[in-house]
């Protein structure tokens, strides 16, 4: 069974910010593989929501590594069978302004 996948704004502002700076910076190749990871990664989430661990700051959201710099922020929305993407984030960041992010 898969559940509906819904992103937030900011999990939507995120994400193409990360492509433009792909593109820009490492070019259309580099952000094809990213959007391609990506796109895996929320099939998987689908499939098998509670697939990677959960986070300290709020049990019920999870995180899954994207790539070595950039976690996937998610929660499960049990009652209307839908995965709620909530951000992404760059893991050289502080880890306090994540908290501010998902809480």
């Amino acid at each position: 069974m898969f559940n509906k996948i819904v992103w937030t704004s900011s999990a939507k502002n995120d994400y193409f910010k990360i492509l433009d700076y792909l593109n820009s910076n490492w070019g259309r190749k580099s952000a094809r593989k990213f959007s391609e990871t990506v796109t895996k990664q929320i099939e998987l989430i689908s499939r098998m929501p509670r697939l990677y661990p959960v986070t300290e700051a709020r049990k019920d959201v999870r995180r899954c590594v994207v790539a070595k710099q950039v976690s996937l922020y998610y929660q499960e929305s049990k009652p209307n069978n839908e995965i709620i993407i909530l951000c992404f984030f760059d893991n050289r960041r502080n880890p306090d302004s994540l908290t501010r992010i998902i809480q």
